[in-house]
């Protein structure tokens, strides 16, 4: 986030450590951070996009949204964040669209 507290990477996601493992999600079914969806809105195929969404399009009170966190490290990262109502809930999301399925 914009704190510094790094909670989710692609890049180090693979339990077996043999390259990134891409974030697959579907938009419009309420299981994505609000402000994310968002973002990702418009993108196409190989697009670049650094979003920022505020705290109150970010985790709010759900946070199993996507992405989750994949260990209890990155886990505690995001709770330090989220629960936490004197630290900005601001999250920064850079993201590379590799697919978009039909």
């Amino acid at each position: 986030n914009l704190n510094g507290v790094l909670f989710y990477s692609t890049k180090n996601n693979n339990p077996d450590g043999f390259g990134a493992i891409p974030l697959t999600l579907e938009l419009g079914k309420g299981s994505v951070v609000p402000g994310l969806e968002d973002g990702l809105v418009g993108m196409k195929k190989g697009g670049i996009r650094r979003i920022i969404v505020p705290q109150d399009l970010a985790y709010g009170s759900d946070p199993l949204l996507e992405p989750v966190p994949t260990s209890a490290i990155d886990q505690r990262a995001l709770d330090s964040v989220v629960k936490n109502p004197r630290r900005d809930g601001t999250i920064l999301f850079d993201v590379k669209l590799e697919r978009i399925k039909p």
